[in-house]
């Protein structure tokens, strides 16, 4: 279903909830103002009605084949005419029945039988309402109880000209209703082709955006309402894709300007070695050459892919004891090469992939291995989410510090060392991608750098 025809429809939907409930207010009220001085009559009577003598029905009634008794005919002894008569001339009651301990007197002008009331319709002193079908006539009965007498008397009067009433005003609101349904599903249609122009414009440029594929377009934004937010939210994320974009351009451009280098030299060793007689010691010499490339080229590759690719999505986020990690990466140092790493960590937890905390922490670890002297410790510390690499090379040239962590950067004392300058850009990724940031700085002391991270604390 599209919006338009759910805007339209909830419209319709809360104004036929409102127009029922008002609809049914409406009738109750109606139901209540015509009702109200049919029941006062009618109580009226039944008081008056209870309070007629035993002795004056003696001579009004006769005996029923089964039993009961009835009025013998329409007029009333001259006492009772007298109580009648003084009260509201608004309506005649038509039927007054008297239920007695051993019988039922039933006046009225014809012989329709009032069905007695329940239980729960007789209070002593009180009067009772209720509507009933009687013989295919609908009645308004008021009953009260004689508790002196022993007896029940009955009032009722027929409900016609008030269900006439009734049905009219139910009619009318019903037709009323309905119309009102209808022309507010019709605005709301109209209302809501207006409310959802805008992102039927927007759908449209989107659309012109994706089939051009042209990134740097941006959505012209007006106003401020949910609309324009989310046309900003759009062009943000045009953004986000222009800039990866262009960082996929330039690191596809910086690996293969990278990967020349030692592609030109194995093939120029190849070459060599394919086209003319080499000394032994020569030949050795070229084809460890060979080899040395083909390493550089495969850690160059793994780490191309490992920057423009995170392996580490797949890998559940949990919490990290930094201390651990440090730990861990200290021992596999050591173990490589000999390095004594030191440890000085606190118990700081974070919620990150570890595998990736891992590898960010390798990668700096090992560019201080290779910048530090053979003979020197290097120190890693954990402090509060923060950790930091120190070694005791010769550090940063002021140049090169602005550019520590950009992809294939490589300063003019690291050209002459192996290595693709992405391990460092590595690690800013990483970071990056839980939040945190890195820094490098070189040592207070005057002799070292400071690499490091820091990672939001877990609470």
């Amino acid at each position: 279903m599209s919006i338009k025809r759910r805007i339209a429809l909830v419209s319709a939907s809360a104004v036929a909830v409102t127009v029922c409930l008002i609809s049914v207010g409406i009738y109750l009220g109606a139901r209540s103002q015509i009702l109200g001085p049919i029941d006062e009559n009618l109580g009226a009577r039944a008081i008056a009605s209870s309070e007629i003598p035993s002795f004056s029905l003696t001579g009004i009634v006769e005996v029923r084949p089964d039993g009961t008794l009835r009025g013998r005919g329409p007029r009333l002894p001259r006492d009772l005419e007298a109580v009648f008569g003084s009260l509201s001339p608004e309506f005649d009651a038509t039927y007054v029945q008297i239920i007695g301990p051993t019988a039922v007197v039933n006046i009225g002008t014809d012989s329709l039988v009032l069905p007695p009331p329940s239980d729960a319709q007789v209070n002593a002193g009180q009067i009772n309402f209720r509507s009933a079908w009687v013989q295919g006539t609908h009645l308004r009965i008021a009953t009260i109880a004689e508790p002196k007498d022993d007896r029940i008397v009955q009032v009722a009067r027929p409900l016609t000209e008030a269900d006439e009433t009734l049905h009219r005003i139910a009619l009318m609101l019903t037709v009323t209703g309905a119309l009102g349904i209808l022309l507010a599903a019709g605005l709301g249609l109209v209302v809501a082709r207006s409310a959802v122009k805008p992102i039927g414009d927007l759908e449209r440029s989107i659309e012109g955006i994706a089939q051009s594929k042209a990134i740097d377009d941006r959505l012209v934004v007006s106003g401020t309402d949910e609309v324009a937010q989310l046309a900003h939210a759009f062009n943000d994320l045009l953004e986000e894709l222009q800039s990866a974009k262009a960082q996929q351009t330039r690191l596809v451009r910086d690996a293969g300007h990278e990967l020349r280098t030692p592609l030109t030299s194995l093939r120029t060793n190849l070459e060599i070695l394919q086209r003319h007689e080499v000394e032994r010691d020569e030949r050795r010499r070229m084809i460890d050459a060979a080899h040395s490339e083909v390493e550089e080229l495969s850690a160059l590759v793994a780490e191309v892919v490992d920057l423009a690719t995170d392996r580490y999505e797949d890998e559940p986020i949990s919490t990290v004891l930094l201390a651990e990690i440090a730990d861990s990466v200290a021992e596999r140092q050591h173990r490589r090469n000999g390095r004594v790493v030191v440890v000085e960590a606190d118990d700081t937890t974070v919620e990150g992939k570890p595998a990736a905390i891992d590898r960010a922490l390798t990668n700096i670890v090992s560019n201080a291995d290779k910048w530090s002297p053979s003979d020197a410790d290097i120190t890693v510390s954990v402090a509060e989410g923060t950790v930091t690499v120190r070694d005791l090379g010769a550090g940063f040239l002021p140049a090169d510090l602005d550019h520590v962590f950009e992809r294939f950067y490589r300063s003019d004392d690291a050209r002459a060392t192996p290595g693709s300058g992405l391990g460092l850009s590595i690690v800013d990724q990483i970071v990056a991608d839980h939040g945190g940031e890195v820094f490098a700085r070189n040592r207070d002391s005057g002799s070292g750098a400071e690499v490091g991270f820091t990672l939001p604390s877990s609470i």
